[in-house]
């Protein structure tokens, strides 16, 4: 036999081997059984369990998902990442039958049981142990079966979640083109400023034009707004207003303080008004109830809840304020 025959039959070999182990291993992809399929649109409370943290309720209330009992508002993508790993879960290999779950981290306080229902139904749990060492699947137990599984993705990261993690923590999402007026309060100092849109022509002269200008056909100008003194019509520094309003119209707490804090928060240091279309909102900064921390407590008119600022962000907020209170004080 030549060697171009031997050479051509090796090829041979190998391509009907690679072919039976892809098939082989196809195939057992496709006996391992899955779960029952669930449509995360039907799931409508979810209930995580750990020994780190507090049982974690999460009922979907109306279009929202609340933390229960205490009804606080949750985090709409962290709980979609829970409801679709929950619904979309997929077992990839069997890792044992055994019965020994201490290495896979599904005993004691490294589980993490997750049940979800539907109306009242459970329609899934299961038990999420450590990740596995390819890091792109997790160990898994399902209810009244005793093998353990590799499921696709990092589900431990997913549902290990403390109640105030998994608070939302959104104060502020507003549109700032849309605010309107603004009112600063600090001490005795108050100051009332409102967004004018200008005249055509106050607005054509304060726009850069070209040279040739006026032999050039342009289109119709887009409205052009000041911030102006309310009393006064004077207007103010539009950088300080824009940058004032940029760190609260987009605003987010570190974290929430007790629900009883705000009872005990006594006076505040300053306040934030402003209006957009017929809505008001508030923000009010407190003075820190310890000298080492670093953030400072606020309440907002959108949460009941009292809650907790970085020092920085709200030292740039109220550089700004005192800037724009110093203006009314030149004005008077």
């Amino acid at each position: 036999m030549s060697f171009k025959k031997e050479y051509l039959i090796l090829i041979a070999v190998i391509a009907v081997l690679v072919l039976y182990l892809t098939t082989r291993s196809a195939n057992h992809e496709g006996e391992l059984a899955q779960p029952q399929k669930v449509e995360s649109a039907d799931i409508k409370r979810l209930v995580v369990t750990d020994k780190k943290n507090t049982p974690l309720e999460l009922v979907k209330k109306d279009d929202r998902w609340v933390i229960e009992p205490q009804g606080y508002p949750a985090d709409s993508v962290k709980v979609k990442n829970m409801l679709n790993a929950a619904s979309d879960l997929t077992l990839t290999a069997i890792v044992s039958e055994s019965g020994a779950l201490d290495r896979y981290g599904l005993t004691g306080d490294e589980k993490i049981t997750v049940q979800a229902f539907s109306d009242g139904t459970p329609v899934r749990s299961f038990t999420v142990g450590k990740a596995a060492p390819t890091f792109q699947h997790t160990f898994v137990l399902l209810e009244g079966d005793p093998k353990v599984y590799h499921a696709r993705g990092q589900l431990k990261r997913t549902f290990e979640q403390s109640a105030d993690a998994l608070r939302d923590k959104t104060i502020f999402d507003i549109d700032q083109a849309a605010i309107t007026s603004l009112t600063l309060q600090k001490g005795t100092r108050t100051v009332t400023l409102v967004k004018k849109e200008l005249p055509k022509e106050a607005a054509e002269a304060s726009a850069d034009k070209p040279a040739d200008a006026e032999n050039t056909e342009t289109p119709a100008a887009a409205p052009v707004f000041e911030w102006q003194n309310a009393d006064s019509g004077q207007a103010v520094d539009q950088t300080q207003v824009d940058s004032l309003l940029g760190d609260i119209a987009h605003l987010d707490a570190d974290a929430y303080m007790d629900d009883s804090a705000k009872e005990g928060l006594g006076d505040a240091q300053w306040q934030v008004t402003f209006k957009k279309a017929e809505e008001t909102f508030s923000l009010a900064v407190y003075p820190k109830q310890d000298d080492a921390a670093d953030k400072l407590p606020a309440t907002a008119s959108s949460t009941p809840y009292a809650f907790l600022l970085d020092t920085p962000h709200v030292e740039n907020i109220a550089k700004d304020l005192d800037a724009l209170l110093g203006q009314e004080e030149k004005t008077q």
